[in-house]
């Protein structure tokens, strides 16, 4: 059962389960996770220690600047309600998508793009679905260590999150707990609902470059063949043309739809990066070399590395629709001109250059 579940075609092995997980995680529920015996359970658990970290990030702003603390750690107390902030606003973000992502991802799975070489499509499906599920599982695996490392107990992580002091006249042992929550369980509550809008951009972003290879191929498989003007050849190529500008038409409706996502989405990522950066490397100069300022430092490296990711991603897409534009105007160069079809071979040829365009 454990092998048919992760490699022979299990759940495990489908990038969009491992996705659905993490807005589980994240309290955003899905087609997938519906069925769930304890779904339910698992969002409101996840919810309720967000809304707890939330909580009490607020109250250690409030001390910090009640108590006229150093600069530098106001700053990052401010950093904190700020990551806590943005990673509500992306959640918010998916659930207001959750239409568009559902309808990129419907077209992503499905097969109504297809180059003409099944071996091919079925390789680019696969290293597309192999890709998202190895970036999701590095996700979870920094989640567990990042659980690992705050469980142990030390001077640096307990300046960094110590109970704020309204909450320690609870008493001993209720403090103890609450001071557990708060250091232990921060990855799992934060880390899911931070990174679910990046995840679900970054799978539509990659599935729909995976689409315009696909489509590119078969575009360069028309521009590969033998053109003449022979009727037969004139009529084979014209019918293989029209059925791949189709296939373009439908590409270019869900990239106008990818295209809002990304638009929605990019907002937070550029202004929060910008800003969380230069905070956290001012931070670091104050505060000196400690296990706190590698935390910060590997904070850094995950937002330059979100925001270079979502932008190259855009950029890939590019890549595929300039190669698909080279492909189009091969073969307006090389379809042969037949008297008998003028009118066929003036709309072919207007029609791939509107395209092309």
């Amino acid at each position: 059962r454990i092998s048919n579940f992760w490699f022979k075609e299990g759940s495990a092995s489908d990038c969009f389960w491992w996705l659905d997980v993490m807005l589980l995680m994240g309290g955003i529920r899905s087609t997938l996770t519906a069925d769930w015996v304890h779904e339910r359970k698992i969002r409101i658990i996840c919810r309720c220690l967000f809304a707890y970290h939330a909580f009490v990030f607020a109250l250690q702003l409030s001390e910090a600047l009640i108590e006229k603390k150093d600069a530098a750690l106001v700053i990052l107390e401010l950093m904190k309600v700020a990551f806590v902030s943005v990673a509500c606003l992306k959640v918010v973000s998916v659930a207001f998508l959750k239409k568009s992502i559902a309808t990129l991802r419907m077209f992503i799975c499905s097969n109504r793009i297809n180059s003409g070489d099944e071996a091919y499509d079925e390789l680019e499906q696969s290293k597309f679905n192999r890709t998202i599920r190895r970036v999701i599982q590095v996700i979870f695996g920094l989640m567990a260590v990042d659980t690992c490392i705050m469980s142990i107990p030390n001077s640096s992580t307990n300046g960094m999150l110590e109970l704020p002091h309204v909450l320690t006249l609870a008493g001993k042992c209720t403090s103890g707990i609450l001071s557990v929550l708060l250091t232990s369980f921060l990855g799992i509550s934060v880390v899911p609902k931070y990174f679910s809008c990046t995840a679900s951009v970054g799978a539509s972003l990659l599935g729909m470059r995976t689409k315009l290879r696909i489509l590119n191929r078969r575009f360069k498989l028309i521009s590969q063949q033998n053109f003449s003007s022979g009727e037969r050849c004139f009529k084979r190529v014209n019918k293989e043309i029209l059925e791949a500008v189709n296939h373009h038409v439908e590409c270019w409706r869900l990239l106008q739809i990818l295209k809002h996502l990304v638009g929605k989405t990019f907002f937070l990522v550029h202004y929060f990066s910008i800003f969380a950066v230069g905070a956290l490397i001012y931070v670091c100069r104050e505060m000196g070399i400690n296990s706190v300022t590698f935390v910060i430092v590997a904070g850094t490296f995950s937002f330059l590395l979100e925001y270079f990711l979502l932008c190259h991603l855009v950029e890939l897409l590019q890549d595929e629709a300039d190669s698909i534009g080279h492909h189009i105007f091969e073969i307006c160069a090389q379809i042969p001109f037949n008297a008998k079809f003028r009118s066929e071979y003036v709309q072919l040829r207007t029609t791939l250059m509107i395209v092309w365009i």
